[in-house]
């Protein structure tokens, strides 16, 4: 079934690159840089005169001492076979771990705030891979996460008030006090705190679907999370260490800078809140990345749902004028894909071309796929060009895909014109063989341009008729579809003409069946309206796309979901097919049956539109 699609690379064709040995040298590079970096640091730590916080001072030289060699040995061990792996697995967790330490050495000083940022590149260029918490482990770390953010919570507060004693109080024991308090929560209660509530959320976000920069909730839950301890090392304990300095002299007033303090941890203790917000209402949806990564989700969907399959072809014989078959096998050896009668595959040319074409052969074996081409001069290369292929051509093969299936019904009645013939072969084949009541009408041009005629006389001589329009007159359908048994099963496949025909005698002369069709190619789009712009909305990106009136749906939605599985994009293949939330489909395409024009739960973007100004969809 040859339809119209766009270009798309072979996957034979695609270079093969190894992420590894392309960023090996990067990787040793950098490692190497930061192992230099620590011990820049630790000296500098140790030579410096001003030491605001002696015990984190001491901790950093011998942290940064230690980090050196650690670093130094895993870079060089990057590129050892056997080491390689383990080095790397060493470094992603010592990054991990020492980014916080960092951020307790950088409290009166502004070098680990460098480190922090290199840890942060390497750990990316490590690109580590973090498993999902399982249950249990994941609502340990919820409750560890959610205590500790509500103890932080309540440590502004209670630093709020104390700032506000000290700014207010005309008593020098409470001002000082107020002051000396706010000096020993800082360091001993809040620092911790925060260091705490910070790595339990970035653990939440890594091994759970929220993510730390999937979701807009998250990200800013993030930024502020980081923002509040950096501005509180270099500004906020700064001030407090002021202003414990300052009121040892009774008459001292604590004047702008205790203002200013108050002001600080009324902000603190408004961004917190806002968290808590952001926790329970989950606003925003999903931030570029996140929309990113749910994209390659998608795909990856889609291909498990599409597989692409190597396939060699094994053998090209010719059954007709201008019709060819084609035997495929997978490259390498090994089975193929599954399929049930009425499934089609996509086939990807060595031009880059996709074609889809029905499957004819035994879908009990699975070592082999059989297609059958007609060679159309007028057509737009396709076919010319399998009509090319011989015996050891690798091509690449999507699917199957089935929108044609065999329905369970009463008797069976088939109509076929010209190649239409290739996907009624499989479901006369399982229908005979159980016993099934079925009939057979195909007709052609000539009786050798006629595909499988001979044989198809030759097993089933009392249920097919085959006739070519050069020797036949035309049929009597009505006559033919007015014989037919209640719940009659009726397929047709072939050209345009025949189509029309049959839809239209339907009508009148069945009303007691059913009719599937399959085309060869797009049918004349019979929307209920002219093309008017309307809003289609992503549930599940939380996105809502314009959709202009000389525009697509799927052209639109591309534009924030790239990743969209599509092929033939003429509403014919059903490969991006997807599912209706909110809102009624304009059915535009020809996957749907007659007897499915009305359904609400589908669309299929390439070519359909919306009745109405939105519809929502499951994206």
């Amino acid at each position: 079934m040859p339809t119209k699609t766009e270009p798309a690379p072979s996957a034979e064709s695609a270079p093969a690159v190894c992420p590894d040995t392309a960023h090996a040298s990067a990787r040793r590079m950098w490692q190497y840089v930061f192992a230099a970096f620590c011990l820049v640091v630790a000296a500098v730590l140790h030579l410096r005169e001003t030491i605001a916080f002696p015990a984190v001072q001491q901790a950093g030289v011998i942290g940064y001492l230690l980090a050196a060699p650690l670093v130094a040995a895993c870079a060089w061990a990057l590129d050892r076979p056997k080491r390689g792996a383990r080095a790397r697995r060493t470094l992603i967790v010592f990054h991990l771990v020492f980014l916080p330490l960092q951020f307790l050495f950088s409290f009166g000083n502004f070098e680990p705030l460098a480190g922090m940022v290199l840890s942060t590149v390497l750990l990316v260029l490590m690109k580590p891979r973090f498993p999902q918490l399982k249950r249990r482990t994941r609502k340990v770390w919820l409750m560890l996460h959610i205590g500790i953010s509500v103890s932080w919570l309540g440590l502004s507060l209670a630093m709020t008030v104390m700032a506000v004693a000290g700014l207010t109080a005309d008593s020098h024991a409470v001002r000082h006090g107020a002051y000396e308090l706010m000096h020993l929560f800082d360091l001993t209660v809040v620092i911790p705190s925060m260091a705490l509530a910070v790595i339990s959320g970035v653990v939440l976000g890594l091994g759970t679907p929220w993510g730390v920069v999937k979701h807009w909730w998250v990200l800013l839950k993030l930024v502020i999370a980081l923002s509040l301890p950096a501005f509180a090392a270099f500004v906020e304990s700064k001030w407090i260490r002021d202003l414990l300095k300052l009121t040892e002299e009774p008459s001292a007033d604590p004047g702008g800078t205790g203002l200013a303090l108050v002001i600080c941890l009324a902000v603190y203790t408004l961004l917190l809140w806002t968290a808590v917000f952001l926790s329970v209402f989950k606003p925003g949806g999903r931030t570029r990345w996140g929309r990113r990564k749910a994209d390659r989700a998608r795909a990856d969907r889609a291909d498990a749902r599409t597989p692409q399959t190597p396939v060699t072809v094994a053998d090209v014989r010719q059954v007709a004028d201008g019709v060819i078959t084609l035997q495929l096998r997978r490259t390498g050896g090994g089975d193929l894909p599954s399929w049930q009668p009425g499934a089609h595959i996509d086939l990807v040319l060595p031009s880059g071309t996709v074609r889809q074409y029905s499957l004819y052969g035994d879908c009990d074996d699975p070592a082999v796929h059989r297609i059958a081409v007609l060679r159309e001069p007028g057509g737009r290369g396709g076919s010319a060009e399998v009509h090319t292929l011989r015996p050891g051509a690798r091509l690449t093969a999507r699917g199957p895909r089935n929108n044609f299936p065999l329905a369970d019904a009463p008797a069976h009645l088939f109509i076929a014109g010209g190649i239409g013939i290739t996907p009624f072969l499989p479901m006369i084949r399982r229908l005979d063989a159980e016993g099934a009541d079925w009939r057979l009408l195909y007709r052609g041009r000539t009786r050798r341009a006629m595909a499988f005629a001979d044989d198809l006389v030759r097993r089933y001589p009392n249920r097919v008729v085959v006739e070519a329009s050069d020797t036949h007159p035309r049929p009597d359908l009505a006559g033919l579809l007015r014989g037919t048994s209640p719940g009659v099963a009726v397929y047709c496949c072939g050209p345009q003409s025949m189509l029309d025909a049959v839809m239209q005698a339907m009508r009148t002369a069945c009303p007691h069946g059913r009719l599937h069709v399959e085309r060869f190619a797009a049918g004349h789009r019979s929307g209920a309206g002219p093309d008017l712009p309307f809003e289609a909305e992503l549930r599940r990106s939380g996105v809502v796309v314009q959709v202009p009136a000389d525009r697509s749906l799927l052209s639109a939605i591309r534009d924030a979901t790239p990743a969209l599985d599509a092929s033939c994009e003429d509403g014919v293949c059903g490969s991006c097919a997807t599912r209706v939330l909110g809102g009624t489909p304009d059915h535009r395409d020809d996957v749907l049956q007659p007897h499915e024009r009305d359904r609400q739960d589908v669309i299929y973007p390439c070519v359909s539109r919306a009745h109405g100004t939105r519809i929502a969809l499951d994206l």
